[in-house]
Parts: C-alpha cells; structure tokens; sequence
C-alpha cells in the first residue's frame, strides 16, 4: 500500500511525523499582512490552553498585533490535521465544532473602534457558527463605507450538501463587501455573483485566478506561475493577504492579482499554511516574468 493514500474504513497507512504550523483562515491572512509590513490587528477568540496560547504567540513573530485575541477560559481551542500527498495536494481533518473561535462576541471586536481600520478582512469560516456569525455581520453594518471590506467565502462544507441557512448568509454577507476573493468551485456551489461597482476576484489554483463583472464577464485572467508544488496549504489565504496589501500600497486590481498570484506561487514550494514570501521576493519575481 502507497504511504501517502489514506486508509480505508478499517484500514491504516503510514506517513511521516506530524509538523505543527500555526494556521486558521483569519490568523494565516494576518501572518501573511504582517509579512508584508501591513500594520495588522487580529480580532478573533481562541481557548485560552496550550494550543490557543501558542497560536496567539507564533502570531505575533510576523509582527502582528494580537491584543485583539481573547482567550476563552472555558471553551476550547479548534484543531486542523492537514494531510499532504506527494503533489503537495491536501486532505483537511478540521475538528473544531464548539471552540472558541465560534463565540466571537460584539464585546470581542469592540477593539474595531480603537483601532479605526482602513480595511478589514472576514472569513466565511464563521458563517453558521450563530454567535460569531452575528458579531461579523454587525461588524460589517457598522463599517461599511468607513473601511474596504474584503470577504473570502472559505466554505467548510461539501460542495454537494450546503445547508441553505450557509447559502443564504454568504450570499448576504457578498452583498454587503467591497472585494470578494472566492474560490471558483465555492462561488458556483454557493451561487454566487458580484455585485455593481464590486472587486469579484475568481481563485482558480493551478489555472491562476480571474476578475469578474458585475454583469457575470471575465474581465480578464492572470495566469499561474510555474513553481511545482509541495504543499499547498493555505495558498488561497496567501492570495488574499498579498491581494490586500497590494491594495493597501495603491496597486491597480490587475497588478495586486499579478502580486498575489506570484505570492501563492512561492507559497507552495514552501511547508505549512503560513509561508507567505517577502515584498522583495514576490516583486523581484514578478519582474522576471516581465522581462
């Protein structure tokens, strides 16, 4: 039996040690702006046990500021086991029902006011989860046309079996955003389009990404690069940190897609979920295309 297929009902198989890497949607898009030089706060509520404490410091070695983290003294901190085969393609274990990041409450992001962002960054990853779901929404009412809202769908369900209560709160929470970076198989799963005067940016992996308008046209698409991949894990949030600062440093929609598309790229030669390059890397790579 191959050591890196996963094992049958019953069944078992080998593999190597297990890697720890700290990881989650919002913590890795973080990590990735901290890279970057983007001043970053993250906003989130982790248990406040061995894990919880480690993710919250390995955070702040990219230089982001996690005095917006709180730490649950009851509820327990999420764990992802991430299986990666020898394409660097990746099978995700996400056991987390009832954590902490679920009760992310208003009085959690009240920090929001103190920090008066220019943009802020939400992951449909807390979509469904009631309390935390409300708090974002109310997030968003209140800052909509204060900050640029960026939203990444980050479904978590079978593209096959979505629950329409996780259907209906994506799309409303697409309406409501000024960028949407949605991966293609999601946006058609979920049902999703963009909206008038909207970035609606298509995350396609191997095949690059695109930009959509409102009236459902490509606009035009940037390919992928060609680094061969060991481990893709968290390349989409590595897009979507490298979209955002390209933005934040005044690059036009296409040239923050070149950015990011060549940030995901070196990303996969790379283990773990938070391996976003420097500036210069990407910017020196994204002159070598040119030339």
């Amino acid at each position: 039996m191959p050591y890196y297929r996963l094992p049958e009902k019953g069944d078992g198989t080998y593999g190597t040690p297990l890697q720890r890497y700290g990881g989650g949607t919002g913590g890795n898009v973080a990590a990735g702006l901290g890279v970057l030089n983007i001043a970053t706060t993250m906003v989130s509520r982790l248990g406040n046990d061995e894990t919880g404490r480690f993710l919250k410091q390995d955070l702040s070695t990219y230089g982001v500021d996690v005095s917006g983290i709180v730490l649950d003294p009851e509820a327990s901190t999420g764990t992802v086991i991430i299986t990666v085969d020898p394409q660097g393609e990746r099978t995700i274990f996400v056991f987390a029902l009832n954590s902490a990041y679920g009760k992310l409450s208003l009085d959690d992001v009240k920090i929001i006011d103190d920090i008066q962002p220019k943009a802020i960054f939400l992951t449909g990853v807390l979509i469904g989860l009631e309390i935390a779901e409300n708090t974002m929404f109310e997030v968003v009412k209140k800052w909509k046309g204060r900050a640029r809202l960026y939203f990444d769908p980050n479904l978590r369900h079978p593209l096959h079996a979505i629950p329409s209560n996780i259907r209906n709160s994506m799309q409303k929470m697409l309406q409501l955003c000024d960028v949407v970076l949605t991966g293609e198989s999601e946006m058609n799963a979920l049902g999703l389009s963009p909206q008038a005067g909207q970035t609606f940016i298509v995350k396609c992996g191997k095949k690059g990404s695109f930009l959509m308008g409102a009236d459902g046209e490509v606009r035009f698409y940037i390919p992928s690069t060609s680094h061969v991949a060991i481990d893709a894990t968290g390349a989409g949030d590595t897009f979507a940190s490298a979209y955002i600062a390209a933005e934040m440093k005044g690059y036009p929609v296409k040239e923050a897609m070149e950015f990011a598309n060549i940030a995901a790229g070196i990303s996969v030669t790379k283990f773990g979920a938070r391996s976003m390059p420097t500036f210069e890397e990407i910017e020196n790579y994204r002159k070598k295309m040119a030339n």
